[in-house]
């Protein structure tokens, strides 16, 4: 998913997936322009990026010939070897956005409103709601996307990824945004439970199995459940700045708890880091390759990854430096990206109609097209809330009936969903069968006083509104 390079065994899974793809490209020719490109210019593509490396070679001429050969079978030269190492984030080598054909940018249609069960009017008092924040200056563009099951019902584009008029237009398939703490959810949850469906790891298992050098007064009683459930007992956060993302993570493992585990709720982003740190060490293989070989890929999220790049022009900035310099394409939290931009509290970039397939699969019990990604009983539990976690499921957050949350107070008891600090958030009904998708940049010099919540809040009640009322009994769209 993010950083392979030419020596990496994976290069040859990365050239199975050009078979996907026939219609567009030579197996063996350009499987070997890809080898020899990325050998002199690292990081070696996966299939989050293979659609930007697709348009790099067709304006270097490649031709499109078919060849019967698999390009699996390809040898790999020897690298040079100053290649064969980890990647830092100042060496991601950024793409000039691509011109994509417009068939590969909208591949896909919607679905008419009515025959997913849904009023239009509903829909577009949910994208109003959005359109009024965006001129009152909340924030710069966002996108939007609604759907029932697999269905897309809605993805609209609202404003421009910055401010200035030369900026591009947000485009729900094209606009990738700095998820932040969907992170936790999207990426670092999956993750863990895909694990745990492998027998792997245990909810109930300490931590320190796992990960022999998480250690400290009460840290032999933290468990996986209590990272996930945000009752670790660890704090928010901490400082831990180091000269090296690896010495940074070191430091992150060494803060002490600070309340007895499973006593009290307390939002850590430094839960989800060792989680993260958890999973990778019993994964025995850096997490986003599990999560592109085993969910990104599969679900065809081709713009989802760690690192796109400090030159991503796909990318919408999420805040200005000091120099007048902007952040875009690298990770806007600081804890994440003192850690190198790879982890599990935040890092993850994406897009609208991507986070809409992820949605989508958790809408139908974990598959999607049907391609399954979690078993339906774990994507129940994701809706479960823990004993002593308040709101708080496996990773995933409950409604709040209060009205002061995300989710609004007219979706169902059994939602769930999850919220980011750069102004997204994720929410499933499974009652209903329905999802939204809601990403910004409220982060980049917002222009009136933070109001991301009452948006959240209004747009998931207009959707729940608009989608009806709930059936005589549970169902997953499938």
């Amino acid at each position: 998913m993010c950083c392979l390079t030419a020596a990496d065994p994976d290069a040859t899974l990365f050239l199975s997936h050009l078979v996907r793809f026939p219609q567009f490209l030579a197996r063996k020719q350009v499987g070997r322009t890809i080898l020899q490109f990325y050998a002199g210019h690292p990081p070696m593509p996966t299939l989050s990026v293979f659609l930007k490396v697709v348009a790099i070679l067709a304006s270097m001429g490649v031709a499109a010939e078919r060849d019967p050969s698999p390009a699996a079978e390809l040898p790999l030269a020897p690298p040079p070897a100053d290649t064969i190492r980890p990647l830092a984030s100042a060496e991601i080598v950024p793409f000039a956005r691509p011109e994509l054909p417009e068939s590969l940018l909208r591949g896909h249609e919607l679905a008419s409103a009515v025959t997913a069960g849904f009023s239009m009017e509903g829909l577009l008092r949910a994208e109003q709601a959005v359109r009024m924040e965006h001129e009152r200056g909340g924030f710069p563009g966002a996108a939007l996307a609604i759907g029932r099951g697999r269905h897309v019902v809605l993805e609209r584009g609202v404003g421009r990824l910055g401010w200035s008029a030369g900026e591009d237009r947000v485009d729900p398939d094209y606009t990738v945004y700095d998820i932040a703490s969907l992170t936790k959810v999207v990426a670092a949850t999956t993750a863990v439970m895909l694990l745990v469906e492998d027998g792997k790891m245990s909810l109930d298992a300490p931590v320190i199995r796992y990960l022999p050098n998480f250690v400290g007064t009460g840290k032999e009683r933290v468990t996986v459940r209590h990272l996930l459930t945000h009752t670790s007992g660890l704090p928010a956060g901490a400082n831990i700045w180091a000269p090296s993302p690896a010495e940074a993570l070191i430091r992150a493992l060494a803060v002490p708890l600070k309340a007895v585990p499973g006593r009290q709720v307390e939002y850590s982003d430094l839960s989800f880091v060792v989680l993260w740190a958890a999973a990778e060490r019993t994964a025995d293989e850096p997490l986003f390759r599990l999560l592109d070989r085993r969910v990104f890929g599969p679900l065809e999220m081709f713009s989802t990854t760690f690192l796109p790049g400090e030159g991503c022009g796909r990318c919408a900035p999420t805040a200005r430096r000091p120099d007048g310099s902007e952040i875009r394409g690298r990770v806007h939290d600081p804890t994440a990206f003192r850690l190198g931009g790879v982890t599990g509290n935040a890092g993850l970039f994406s897009t609208a109609h991507d986070l809409g397939r992820f949605a989508a699969m958790l809408a139908g019990g974990g598959e999607l097209d049907g391609v399954r990604v979690l078993r339906e009983e774990t994507v129940g539990e994701f809706s479960r809330r823990q004993p002593g976690a308040g709101t708080r499921a496996l990773g995933w957050d409950t409604p709040n009936r209060d009205g002061t949350g995300a989710a609004g107070v007219r979706i169902s008891t059994r939602a769930f969903g999850h919220t980011g600090f750069t102004g997204t958030s994720m929410w499933i009904d499974p009652d209903r069968g329905t999802w939204t998708v809601l990403l910004s940049n409220r982060t980049y010099e917002a222009k009136g006083a933070n109001r991301i919540q009452q948006v959240r809040r209004s747009v998931h009640d207009w959707m729940t509104l608009a989608s009806g009322p709930l059936s005589s009994g549970p169902a997953m769209a499938r």
